[in-house]
């Protein structure tokens, strides 16, 4: 009897070494810091995403692809986000074509880059228009949403359970491909759809009137009732003010305004995205998220925007409904970044920033003040001779091993003059930090400082001037200023030591960044780089972030 069971219990333990499901088949995961701060390791080491996402149709064919990629190294990028269309892989129903996939991984690994893979499924930007023809085609069993006066329009709606299965099943047969060819493990996290929404309050089709007239989801009412001191203002806001019903239909719950509409609208696309997400994961469990359309004025009803997309203001509904979409992430072209990554910067939301416009000072700030796990520009391939970005990332590269380290903790801020502020004031450990921003330009002046030891500073970024104070008794006074830059093992390598004239004899950093003749720096196995592509200069000067190292004590008063 005994050697029956243990023979059991091999065959067991054989099949599960054999199934897939553990995360440790896959190079990605989403894991703590040791102030609970959600880091992204890759191969098991703490990963900043210093990357870019390409235009939409640059991923279409092979041959485009690949001289975009290479162009990508001017920049020194770690990492791609590019576009995987349903059209392009299912060109018949059943029938799949991984060639494009293949080639952008490959492509991706002789660059030296990972992947971020976009699935431009059933919707992108709200639209339909990466569905296969085969679904467009069929607008009987692949059902459209309907406009308020009663007319189909090509987009297809979230309420369509056949178009969510069909959906589904590409997603999954797309990531099952990825496990079994992804032999470099280039592709690290996922992103299913893009910017989702319609431009109405709802779906007016007979699904999504029914659905208005159902009851709200016990997900969804358990979720605001154990989260309820926690909620966004807004929806907490209507809740209460509808009595915090547990059941209802829901105008019920939140009553008879557009709010009801557009909550129900938002749970159904939430919904269909974690099914699709779901899918994806079953077979190869990476990290996914989901991006967004901002809202772009405050007074904007939903409709203006893409109503049912992980906007801020419906964020915790997303959080009930979606539960396989690990993050929820802002595309951002507005002015007001700070406010921007505040917002999504939560408790049960870590910041990554798939879409951006393309500025170093934010993504300095990013990446300092929320330990940012990526920062994306969009159409990163028509900005590759920016010297100044390329400076930027190697910086950030550089410090990634602190910025994991230290994020979420009290010892890490980000610094950024968006406003009519002439600089701040920050408290860590012992010292109170007195930093002017040197330039009144806008961006112009930003940084990351990192305490790294009870009397030792990391400081990053330029046009700052810092004064280290005492925050209790005695004055603050620098020991020492040496300017340089991080070995890939962490090693602090200095190019010159700075005192006299440039600290004002150790009273204050100066903090100006570093001059770029050309794209190369002195520091670091990620400077090595193809000379071939570039043209060093010598009368243009590019400013990028520098590093400083200093060492701080405080002088009795006495």
């Amino acid at each position: 009897m005994k050697t029956r069971k243990l023979k059991l219990m091999l065959v067991l333990l054989l099949f599960s070494t054999l199934s897939w499901g553990g995360n440790g088949d896959v190079p990605s995961r989403l894991s703590k810091n040791e102030y609970g701060h959600t880091i992204l390791k890759v191969d098991g080491v703490p990963m900043l995403m210093v990357c870019g996402e390409l235009h939409n149709s640059s991923a279409s064919t092979p041959q485009y692809m690949n001289k975009v990629l290479r162009k990508l190294t001017k920049l020194n990028l770690n990492s791609v986000l590019a576009t995987v269309a349903w059209e392009d892989i299912e060109p018949k129903e059943g029938q799949f074509d991984f060639s494009l996939v293949d080639s952008l991984m490959a492509g991706a690994y002789r660059n030296g880059l990972r992947v971020g893979i976009l699935w431009f499924g059933s919707w992108k930007n709200g639209e339909s228009s990466y569905a296969p023809e085969w679904v467009k085609r069929d607008t009987k069993r692949f059902q459209r949403v309907i406009s308020p006066d009663g007319k189909p329009i090509e987009i297809l709606s979230p309420f369509c359970e056949a178009t969510m299965r069909a959906d589904s099943k590409a997603f999954a047969a797309l990531m099952a491909h990825i496990r079994e060819n992804d032999i470099h493990k280039t592709v690290i996290i996922a992103q299913p759809e893009n910017e989702v929404g319609i431009f109405q309050d709802m779906d007016y089709s007979k699904m999504g009137k029914d659905a208005l007239k159902q009851q709200v989801p016990n997900a969804l009412t358990l979720y605001l009732k154990k989260n309820e001191k926690r909620l966004k203002l807004g929806i907490a806001k209507v809740w209460r003010e509808n009595g915090k019903k547990n059941t209802g239909t829901w105008e019920e719950v939140f009553g008879n305004g557009y709010e009801s509409k557009a909550y129900c609208t938002v749970w159904q696309y939430a919904s269909y995205i974690n099914h699709v997400a779901e899918a994806g994961k079953a077979e190869y469990p990476l990290p996914m998220y989901c991006n967004c359309w901002l809202v772009q004025k405050e007074e904007d009803l939903p409709g203006v925007y893409p109503n049912g997309g992980p906007v801020d203001i419906v964020m915790d509904i997303w959080k009930a409904a979606a539960p396989a979409v690990d993050f929820l992430s802002p595309d951002i072209y507005l002015p007001n970044f700070k406010s921007i990554v505040a917002d999504y910067y939560r408790y049960d939301n870590p910041l990554f920033i798939p879409e951006v416009r393309m500025n170093h000072a934010w993504a300095m700030y990013a990446f300092g003040q929320y330990g940012a796990m990526g920062f994306s520009p969009f159409g990163i391939e028509d900005r590759v001779n920016d010297k100044v970005y390329a400076g930027t990332s190697l910086v950030v590269k550089e410090l990634a091993p602190l910025i994991t380290k230290y994020a979420g903790s009290s010892k890490m801020v980000g610094l950024l003059n968006d406003s009519n502020a002439s600089g701040e004031r920050i408290e860590m450990g012992k010292y109170v930090l007195d930093v002017a921003y040197e330039n009144k330009n806008e961006g112009s002046c930003y940084g990351i400082v990192i305490q790294t030891d009870d009397d030792e500073f990391i400081v990053a970024g330029a046009g700052l001037k810092i004064t280290f104070n005492s925050s209790k008794k005695g004055i603050g006074y620098i020991m020492r200023v040496s300017e340089g830059g991080f070995e890939q093992d962490g090693t602090f390598v200095v190019s010159r030591n700075l005192n006299g004239d440039e600290t004002n004899h150790n009273k204050y950093l100066v903090v100006k960044g570093r001059e770029v003749d050309s794209i190369e720096q002195p520091y670091g196995t990620y400077n090595k780089i193809d000379p071939s592509f570039y043209t060093p200069t010598t009368d243009i000067k590019f400013f990028g972030p520098g590093i400083y190292k200093v060492s701080v004590y405080i002088r009795s008063e006495k």
